[in-house]
Parts: C-alpha cells; structure tokens; sequence
C-alpha cells in the first residue's frame, strides 16, 4: 500500500516545508477520512497537530483530529455549554479531568461534561487519530479556526495580551481558560472592550474561508 504526505505548511511562495505534514496509507481509514472531508484541513505551523472537518449536525462540529506524537494539547480550559467528546480511533491520548489524568486508548472514548476543566495530549510515540465531537458550539464555531489562523498569520501575534484578551471575550458564557480565571469578570470586560477599540477581535472571518487554509496548508488531491 503506498502513501502520501498532506498537510505540510506552505511556505511564501506555496511550497510546503519539509517535515511540517503527516503521512497518509492511501486505502486507509484516515485517507477515506480525508476523501470525506466537508472542507479544508487546518493546522498549527509550529505544533503536530492537524484538523479535518467532518459531516455533522448543524449543532454539533465535528473534527477528526490527527495529534503527532509528543503534541502538548491546549491550555486548560472548561465549557459552560458545550459538551466534548474525544472518541479515539488509533493511537491513545491522555485526558486530564478536573486535574485527573486518564488515558484513552484506541477503541474507547472520553465525554466532558460542561464546567469539567480540561486538557489532552499525546504522550506516546505514535500520532493519534481522534474524532471530537463539540454539542452547541456556540460562539466556538468561529474561535477555533482563528486560533489556528492566527499561528499561520504573520501580520498578527496570537500572544499578544491584548489579542488573548479579544479571545476571551468572545469566549465569555462559552467557555473559559482556567489561566485567566483568577481574573475579576469587569477587569476581563474592561480589557475586551480595549482589545476592541484597538482592533483585535476574538475571532477573524478571513480564517474561516476555505481559500486562507489553502493558501497556508497542502491540501490531499483526493
């Protein structure tokens, strides 16, 4: 069975950097995944992790979701309204619940309910595949394509305060990074409303058209 490499960064002239993509068995699951797509695959320039967007209900996105090894996972962070669920296809992922840490391996799968803090990552030597399904998005539907676009974009600092502060906002009665949790609800609806003032916004329409994705990450020909 032959394979292809897919989703490598391209570089300013849309060559893809060597190294930056994941390896596909043409044939296999993850490629009729990708054959099945319902849009383009995203990613994080600097960190092993992929994102291959799914048929699902209006209500729900889903996302197959391609973690290479040693892949850290996201900061900490709970939903007030948006159940998760981490269903793993091949490899295994460790899940820290309420700062309980549980391994889900290949076959098994992980729920979050609502107000459960949480993070993953992927601690083994082989990338994960897994399918994570989010109920009532919410305004998340809009954030996370802008999280990644903003790693990819040069003409934006993903770090900067006031931009973390944009985020939050948008975030705010959806979901909550734990990080910043200690801060009192005026001082983070103080600093929203300057991010505003200043430009930066929570969440970006250009990072979730098709053409940004294609312009900054190879795309299958399938």
């Amino acid at each position: 069975m032959s394979a292809f490499t897919t989703g490598r960064t391209l570089d300013t002239t849309g060559e893809p950097i060597r190294g930056t993509g994941f390896e596909v068995e043409r044939g296999s699951w993850l490629a009729d995944r990708l054959e099945g797509r319902t849009g383009p695959i995203t990613s994080h320039p600097t960190r092993p992790v992929w994102g291959i967007p799914l048929d699902a209900p209006d209500d729900v996105v889903r996302t197959l979701s391609v973690f290479g090894a040693g892949y850290g996972g996201p900061p900490e962070h709970y939903h007030e309204r948006s159940p998760e669920v981490f269903d793993v296809k091949r490899g295994g992922l460790t899940v820290s619940l309420d700062g309980t840490e549980r391994r889900v391996e290949a076959g098994e799968a992980a729920t979050v309910e609502t107000g459960v803090r949480h993070t993953f990552r992927n601690v083994g030597d082989e990338r994960a595949l897994v399918v994570t399904e989010i109920n009532s998005p919410g305004r998340l539907r809009s954030v996370l394509p802008t999280l990644g676009g903003l790693a990819h974009d040069d003409e934006r600092d993903p770090d900067h305060p006031l931009q973390r502060a944009a985020i939050a906002k948008r975030l705010d009665g959806n979901t909550v990074f734990t990080e910043s949790e200690s801060l009192p609800k005026p001082v983070v609806d103080a600093a929203g409303s300057v991010a505003r003032l200043a430009g930066y916004r929570g969440a970006y329409a250009a990072y979730a058209q098709p053409a940004f994705w294609r312009r900054h990450v190879e795309q299958p020909d399938t």
